[in-house]
């Protein structure tokens, strides 16, 4: 004689087989301004709202491949950003005490001309976009330079491989829908090389508005960070800087996620009329995440700007995480 089961139990085996059990999904492309000039401040990655469970952990490894180019001048200044950066990234976040995690993270960044040059400027002619002079340009160039007042306070011309600046992290899980999170960043990396060598510091807060939901999820954070004074541009850089963000992320089915996210923060310096020196900067990040097991997912997207100028205007995004 059958023992009759559970209507709810029938249900979820039901869902399970056909693929769409309801999973939460979730949401973040752990992207951030990329730009050379940059990598002077702590600019943290957004979007968790989730510490991990006690006793869990998990790596990542994550690749931007990201194209600069902004040139301009007037009476008093004359600005040259011109280049590609890949920037490899290795990240460990452990659980360390209930409701509290702790995590680094230390980026290779790989610079020099611009390989994605030519494919950008006929995706920008593919969809009418201006090129904004990156046309009348040399391909491949790998230049920064800025002449103030007739003296050049920033020239670098040869890339390079290195270390840029490695990250520490913590976060508290205070409610179940909002995380406090901050991240220590280490002066690891080379300021004559635009690779970072800068220290600081950012404290915000994740909060998921959709907490509970089965198949969206998503985040509004704000916070701040202080950065020390760097010998890039030191005169005009902004040693406070405010940081917001908003992400959401729907689950397709039960192994693929589409994401979208807005990334801004404050102007990095001041004290100049060059729309990439004293713009605000807001990036939009648009992709997917695809989870291969319960262990393991990959995770890609672009990012483009939308206050243009002030961060750069494509970057190519890719990572692993696993545990």
């Amino acid at each position: 004689m059958m023992v009759p089961m559970n209507r709810s139990l029938i249900f979820a085996i039901a869902l399970a087989a056909a693929g769409v059990a309801p999973v939460r999904a979730e949401t973040i492309l752990p992207v951030t301004n990329q730009g050379a000039l940059a990598r002077t401040f702590a600019l943290p990655e957004l979007g968790e709202t989730q510490v991990l469970a006690r006793g869990d952990h998990r790596y990542r490894i994550a690749v931007d491949w990201t194209n600069e180019y902004f040139a301009d001048q007037n009476a008093n200044e004359s600005l040259v950003l011109d280049g590609e950066t890949t920037r490899i990234a290795f990240g460990w976040r452990e659980s360390v005490a209930p409701s509290m995690e702790i995590g680094v993270q230390l980026p290779v960044l790989v610079t020099g001309g611009g390989i994605l040059d030519g494919a950008i400027e006929n995706w920008h002619g593919l969809w009418g976009l201006p090129n904004g002079g990156r046309d009348q340009a040399p391909h491949n160039r790998y230049l920064y330079r800025y002449v103030r007042d007739g003296h050049t306070v920033l020239d670098v011309d040869t890339g390079t491989v290195a270390i840029g600046d490695a990250e520490l992290s913590a976060g508290w899980q205070v409610f179940d829908s909002v995380a406090v999170r901050g991240m220590l960043k280490l002066p690891s990396g080379d300021e004559n090389e635009l690779t970072g060598g800068n220290a600081g510091g950012a404290l915000w807060i994740d909060y998921d508005p959709f907490q509970g939901a089965p198949r969206w999820s998503g985040f509004v954070s704000a916070g701040s960070s202080f950065n020390a004074k760097s010998s890039v541009l030191p005169d005009q850089q902004q040693q406070w800087v405010a940081l917001g963000g908003a992400g959401v992320g729907y689950r397709l089915w039960r192994s693929f996620s589409l994401l979208g996210q807005l990334y801004a923060h404050s102007q990095l310096y001041s004290d100049s009329d060059l729309k990439a020196l004293r713009r605000e900067g807001v990036q939009l990040a648009l992709g997917g995440r695809y989870e291969f097991a319960r262990d393991i997912a990959l995770a890609a997207g672009f990012q483009e700007d939308l206050v243009t100028n002030s961060s750069p205007d494509f970057s190519l995004h890719f990572d692993v995480s696993f545990r």
